[in-house]
């Protein structure tokens, strides 16, 4: 809630791999970020910075952030955009993108650190653009799909370690890892997150 990972960025940055990732909630980058986005493009680091623009102040009871167009109260107000904050604080990488779409997003990751590598390289911003699942309207409008693991599940935990979703457990007697329907909502991301295929994502209708 204070930014502070642009300054442990700053400390990290030495030019040396990997290139350091910094995130940051779009509320936060708000009431925070801003002066640590200014100073990184000053001080000429070469970092990414994931904003997590989900639309909301989650940790706080959901109010609108300022790029929404309306308060608290529901009274209309002026919209103040993530990306043109971004360009005025000096940033020429930029991109913008649903990180449920997963292969996208993580090619504008390489593509950002190919970015802070190169010559004239610097600052480079993905903002992460997607509803925060506690509101249940924009859920509402999104696809949700029926996942399962099947008998390919090697028990390697990879999913549960790596992509940390509480809808994913592991079964102590099958030793696999199945679904908890009561959990899951649906999204099907976390099947990019096996390397062995073993979570299936179906439509409502059909195979994804």
């Amino acid at each position: 809630s204070q930014g502070a990972g642009f300054y442990h960025a700053y400390a990290a940055d030495n030019d040396n791999f990997p290139t350091v990732v910094v995130t940051i909630g779009d509320s936060t980058f708000f009431h925070a970020g801003i002066p640590g986005l200014v100073n990184a493009v000053f001080t000429g680091a070469r970092i990414i910075v994931v904003i997590l623009d989900n639309s909301t102040t989650a940790m706080t009871g959901n109010q609108p952030t300022p790029q929404v167009g309306y308060m608290a109260d529901g009274s209309r107000g002026n919209p103040v955009l993530i990306p043109d904050l971004v360009k005025a604080s000096g940033v020429t990488f930029l991109r913008e993108c649903d990180p449920y779409a997963t292969e996208d997003f993580v090619a504008h990751l390489k593509e950002a650190d190919q970015f802070c590598r190169s010559d004239e390289g610097g600052v480079a911003v993905i903002i992460s653009k997607h509803p925060c699942i506690m509101d249940r309207e924009a859920t509402k409008k999104q696809a949700h799909y029926r996942v399962s693991v099947n008998e390919e599940c090697t028990g390697c935990k990879v999913c549960i370690k790596k992509f940390e979703c509480p809808a994913l457990v592991f079964d102590e007697e099958t030793e696999k890892v199945f679904i908890d329907q009561n959990v899951c909502i649906g999204c099907g991301v976390c099947e990019a997150a096996c390397s062995t295929g073993a979570i299936i994502v179906e439509e409502m209708g059909g195979r994804k």
